[in-house]
């Protein structure tokens, strides 16, 4: 099997100094009711609804259900994110006409921290869901602009469209919380956060940068980066970590980089649905910027998981940092036995096959649709699992115990699996 080496290029965004941060009717006539804004212009598999700031996604989950997304400023710091996410029952080949309708199962919300925090030795948290020294009243980040995107064209006003992608751009400014307050605010940032959104179908790819533009140097203590918010979870999956196979989730902690140094991916599930986590290879991915005996990944924690990125590095103004990855959700997975768990996401437009074996094995896979056994790239593996085609239409998977890996399908990147 032929291994690709994918590198992520981020745009970062200049940052200014921390002084600037921010750097009628006719009377008497009847008014006429507003133009309704136009339906379903474009095409694609997705149904987009704009309503002022709100953006609201809809698309197939399956032949039984549809996924809805919700992006708009939310938690303490009004921050532009996808802040609800939801499961609607819908047999229909399109998805819902309404992609604001309330969804009947909640699979994600971001009540808490969604994307970040960064915490600064000796000051506290900043970013995300976190006020000054957790006082709820002073803002320690706010969102500076968003774009949204649809097949690669801008959506403006309010709108309703059908596309096959969305992306949205957005940039935060992050304000240090170990400069002096000026009228009862912080001014001066900390670093500008570069978020960009990639929803497809199930999946929202993050790709997450930072340019630090910090007065005088600081210690990051922490930064998780990717957290999840996954609703009612009940057992939880680490693919190359300390969680092998399910575990309650009264049962999952905490484990260490140098413990499970391939941990990149966790998946949890409820009663109706799953949910993966899965942090790219390559940037703060590598997890270059943790040492052996530091955490590397937190479950079970105030109902929330996380991705652990950094612990306690210096950074001065000038320092850049970025990492991507990518939310999956589903209801029914291809596998999930005793020896095997494999699910279908989307990561950079292709599509992926993610691969998990609990014990020794040696066993065939039969591919989805449209998938060419013959024909993947090697994104991301962990263990001793070794997968080569067998024909067009499956993978043979073997391996000596626990290991996984990511395939990625389509492009005219494929390589043909030896």
């Amino acid at each position: 099997m032929k291994i690709k080496a994918f590198v992520c290029y981020f745009l970062l965004l200049g940052c200014l100094s921390s002084a600037a941060a921010c750097g009628g009717d006719d009377e008497g006539a009847p008014v006429p009711p507003p133009p309704a804004p136009p339906e379903d212009a474009g095409s694609g598999n997705m149904r987009v609804k704009t309503r002022g700031e709100n953006l609201y996604i809809a698309a197939k989950m399956d032949g039984e259900r549809d996924i809805v997304y919700w992006f708009k400023r939310c938690m303490f710091n009004e921050l532009y994110t996808f802040y609800r996410v939801g499961i609607v029952r819908n047999t229909a080949s399109e998805p819902i006409r309404d992609p604001s309708r309330e969804p009947e199962i909640e699979l994600n919300l971001a009540f808490s921290d969604n994307i970040g925090p960064f915490a600064v030795s000796g000051y506290g948290w900043c970013g995300a869901n976190h006020s000054y020294k957790e006082g709820q009243k002073v803002r320690t980040a706010y969102n500076e602009r968003f774009s949204v995107r649809a097949n690669d064209r801008p959506v403006t006003g309010d709108v309703t469209l059908l596309a096959d992608s969305v992306t949205v751009d957005v940039v935060n400014v992050i304000l240090d919380p170990s400069r002096p307050l000026e009228d009862g605010e912080l001014r001066d940032p900390l670093c500008r956060e570069t978020v960009h959104y990639r929803i497809e179908g199930r999946n929202i790819e993050v790709s997450a940068s930072h340019l630090f533009c910090n007065t005088a140097p600081v210690t990051i203590e922490t930064y998780y980066g990717m957290q999840s918010m996954f609703a009612n979870e009940t057992q939880t999956f680490t693919s190359g970590g300390a969680y092998t196979d399910w575990t309650v989730q009264s049962g999952v902690s905490q484990f260490l980089k140098g413990d499970y140094p391939e941990f990149r991916r966790f998946v949890e599930r409820n009663a109706s649905a799953y949910q993966s986590s899965f942090l790219l290879p390559g940037g703060l991915g590598d997890h270059g910027m943790l040492g052996d005996g530091d955490i590397v990944f937190i479950g079970n924690s105030s109902a929330k998981s996380y991705h652990k990125l950094i612990s306690r590095k210096r950074f001065e103004n000038g320092d850049r940092i970025a990492w991507r990855g990518v939310y999956t959700w589903f209801a029914e997975p291809l596998a999930d036995d005793a020896g095997l768990f494999c699910y279908e996401g989307a990561v950079a437009g292709r599509r992926a096959l993610f691969l998990d074996v609990r014990v020794a094995c040696s066993r065939m896979l039969e591919l989805p649709s449209g998938l060419d056994a013959r024909r993947f790239d090697l994104l991301d593996a962990n263990g001793d699992l070794r997968v080569e085609a067998s024909g067009k239409n499956a993978l043979r998977l073997s391996a000596g115990g626990p290991g996984g890996c990511v395939l990625l399908f389509g492009g005219e990147d494929g390589a043909e699996g030896e």
